[in-house]
């Protein structure tokens, strides 16, 4: 008797470890559309690097999908023949889909603790919307027609939503900083936290057996490894790419023959970029007599628009590139993930400032060559 209660025990124990495995996602949608009666339905994440895809047959309305996600993540749903898709933060719980063929891109998503909070987050962000009233503030941030003192209080009245906006964000993560959800939102914002931050976050996810295979975590920690070999004081990674002429052009040899080198990431489809341009001419300018020189390193795709916007706007320093857009082994080499960014090493290539502001870039400069 004692023997079968344990089996028992057992068999209760591991189906409930079972029922946490896997995902259950039952749709239900009406409507007259022949895409309801026997059609297809799709769900699939939206990593281009990493697409993971499912179907499930349609039968009058109704649709099923099960399986396991080792990442949880968000998931769109399509059905085939019916316009618009639902977005569901998809884990391995149980979920409900329900909604109409005219409006399937507003069905209602029900189940999972990430999707329960992603709901009451939607809801309450359309209060804001409504309390700041966001589409007002956009059409005369839009407007050619409207006042310098109307633009004015319409750009502090966005400022004040978008505030609001980042503190509904945080409070979706307070009661549970360690989850699927604070994750994701963590590997969308990652780039904005300094190391010691970053690191800090990262190891108690990874002292949590729960997320050991998640690519989230291992992405993040690659990333904060790289930036920590990027500190200042760290040999600066050597790397030998092309001019527009074809000709290899080497970091480490470039770099010895001046007091300081200046890394510009860079592209001519990056406003930003282009709108720095000016000041960095005149920097160069200014500096380039004192043992100051620069080697753009440039993340476009196209060739002939690099070499444009090259030319229009006077960059007379050395420009390098492989044509790859952010698939720039040089980029990912440095943790480029946005652009204009830079990196500062002196004659033996340390590194000795990195990311710096437009504004503080003279007064790094003035205290290396004087």
């Amino acid at each position: 008797m004692k023997k079968l209660l344990i089996l028992a025990a057992a068999l209760v124990l591991a189906a409930a470890c079972n029922s946490g495995s896997r995902y259950t996602v039952k749709g239900t949608i009406t409507g007259d559309s022949e895409a309801l009666i026997n059609g297809k339905a799709y769900l699939f994440n939206q990593d281009r690097e990493n697409p993971i895809r499912d179907t499930a047959v349609v039968v009058d309305g109704v649709f099923k999908f099960t399986g396991s996600v080792i990442t949880p993540e968000p998931y769109v749903i399509s059905i085939e023949g019916l316009p618009g898709m639902v977005s569901i933060f998809l884990e391995n719980e149980d979920f409900t889909v329900t909604g109409v063929d005219t409006a399937f891109a507003e069905s209602v998503v029900t189940g999972g603790q990430a999707q329960t909070k992603l709901n009451r987050y939607a809801d309450s962000a359309e209060e804001l919307a409504e309390r700041y009233g966001l589409n007002d503030v956009i059409e005369v941030l839009g407007s050619a027609e409207v006042t310098e003192i109307e633009r004015e209080e319409a750009m502090r009245t966005y400022e004040q939503y978008q505030n609001a906006v980042e503190d509904l964000k945080r409070s979706l993560v307070a009661d549970a900083p360690v989850s699927n959800l604070a994750l994701y939102l963590l590997s969308q914002d990652y780039i904005y936290l300094d190391v010691d931050t970053l690191s800090s976050m990262l190891d108690a996810y990874k002292a949590d057996p729960a997320f050991a295979e998640n690519k989230y975590v291992a992405e993040l920690d690659e990333y904060l490894q790289k930036e920590l070999s990027l500190s200042i004081g760290n040999k600066a990674p050597d790397f030998t790419l092309n001019n527009p002429d074809g000709e290899p052009v080497t970091f480490s040899e470039f770099y010895k023959g001046n007091k300081v080198t200046m890394l510009d990431f860079w592209a001519s489809w990056c406003g930003p970029c282009r709108n720095f341009n000016p000041t960095l001419v005149k920097i160069y300018k200014k500096y380039h007599k004192l043992g100051f020189d620069i080697i753009g390193v440039s993340l476009d795709r196209d060739k002939d628009s690099w070499i444009e916007g090259i030319k229009e706007d006077g960059l007379t320093w050395t420009q390098v590139s492989d044509l790859k857009f952010w698939q720039s082994e040089v980029g990912q080499l440095y943790n480029v993930s946005f652009i204009p960014q830079n990196v500062f090493v002196d004659a033996e290539g340390n590194i000795i400032g990195r990311k710096v502001a437009e504004g503080d870039i003279e007064t790094l400069l003035d205290e290396y060559l004087k």
